[in-house]
């Protein structure tokens, strides 16, 4: 339950992304509202299913770094999260999160962590 909870949280914090330019774009769901609403979930579901799984693995490689930089590659972190997110939607032929170039996406995967958390501290059961 709490996945799916996680899932909807990342889902509004990409959807309320997508209104700024920060080159960050979800297609797919031309079918109705309805259809759009499942892709965004998707989204979120893939991008929640990335940062269980995958970012504990990658901070794990990345700690050398995240040292030497005081923590700030944490946002490169971020990026490549939102990176796979977008790789791992090509897949998927009705959905799809296209990223533009490093910087606006860097700021893009900022915005939605930061949404991400301000969400899940305030819906009860989102937390980690």
């Amino acid at each position: 339950m709490r996945f799916v909870l996680l899932s909807a949280v990342t889902a509004v914090a990409v959807w309320l992304v997508t209104f700024l330019p920060l080159d960050v774009e979800v297609s797919g769901g031309d079918a109705g509202p309805w259809a759009r609403i499942g892709v965004f979930l998707l989204v979120g579901a893939v991008m929640a299913a990335a940062n269980l799984i995958l970012k504990p693995i990658v901070d794990a490689l990345a700690l050398p770094i995240k040292i030497l930089t005081l923590g700030l590659f944490s946002l490169v972190v971020f990026w490549f999260m939102l990176w796979v997110t977008a790789w791992l939607t090509t897949l998927v032929p009705w959905a799809e999160l296209t990223i533009g170039g490093f910087w606006s996406t860097l700021g893009a995967a900022l915005l939605i962590s930061i949404i991400t958390s301000i969400l899940s501290a305030v819906i009860p059961g989102a937390r980690r």
